[in-house]
């Protein structure tokens, strides 16, 4: 399967990968103390209503071999998966965690591509300093990108994937920018210039498509306008910006964008 990019979409990675324990009891026979370690497991993973039902149709089964936990079965996202396995790892008595358990695959990487630029659009602290584009093949999601140091935006945004359904895996390769004085100075200056100009007035609020990463005096505009006038215009007010030493202009305009997706799709990209 060829991967397909996500557009306004940073290492820590987290693998689904799966864990064989051979000659393990069933978990309706755990005697004893191990039969009594189940169930303090099991109520604990209860306490979460989507792991809850899991467990009560065995969906999800608890086996337990001494202190040791095994995790086996499947769910629906990786944030269950690994609020499953911290839930098993922090019960009394428990001395290790095997996990068995498998994210239940999407339909297509095309549909995760839509489900997760989703939930990037939904994250209230994007902003035009910030920029993170995504790619994804086998259900595995990498994001990249550069974003401001307010907030914990790198960890905010594996939250938020991991809870889309049929993700099994997340690289993150995002850069947080420095606060740097003379940098901050370039974003308030184009913050003035730009959205104190009414052309600009679409460009505001969460997720506003276009977007400006400034490092160390260069600027780099992101993402997409509404049209090429636009795109010319970001590009001088960002030149003529106090402090600023060089301006990349990787804006796409409307049209621009639209001819892409339609031709990822004539060629089947994800598939």
């Amino acid at each position: 399967m060829r991967p397909r990019t996500l557009q306004q979409l940073t290492g820590w990675v987290v693998t689904a990968g799966m864990l064989w324990a051979a000659g393990v009891m069933p978990s309706n026979a755990m005697p004893g103390a191990a039969g009594d370690l189940q169930r303090e497991v099991e109520q604990r993973l209860e306490r979460e209503a989507s792991i809850g039902a899991l467990v009560r149709t065995h969906t999800l089964e608890v086996v337990v071999r001494d202190a040791e936990v095994i995790l086996k079965g499947s769910v629906s996202t990786l944030w269950e998966k690994e609020w499953a396995v911290e839930r098993a790892r922090d019960t009394a008595g428990v001395t290790s965690v095997i996990s068995e358990l498998r994210v239940v695959e999407p339909e297509s990487d095309a549909v995760l591509v839509t489900a997760v630029g989703q939930a990037i659009a939904r994250y209230p602290h994007y902003t035009v300093f910030d920029y993170v584009t995504g790619r994804i093949a086998n259900a595995v999601v990498t994001l990249r990108g550069e974003v401001m140091p307010q907030q914990d935006k790198t960890g905010d945004l594996y939250k938020l994937v991991s809870r889309v359904p049929g993700v099994r895996e997340i690289v993150i390769d995002i850069d947080v920018l420095s606060p740097g004085i003379g940098d901050e100075r370039i974003r308030s200056a184009l913050m003035r210039s730009l959205f104190g100009n009414v052309a600009f007035d679409r460009y505001r609020g969460i997720n506003p498509g276009l977007h400006i990463i400034v490092r160390n005096g260069y600027v780099w505009l992101k993402g997409g306008v509404y049209d090429e006038a636009d795109k010319i215009l970001v590009e001088i007010i960002a030149r003529q910006t106090f402090g600023v030493i060089r301006v990349e202009n990787e804006l796409k305009a409307r049209h621009e964008l639209e001819e892409t997706a339609r031709y990822l799709r004539n060629v089947g990209v994800g598939d």
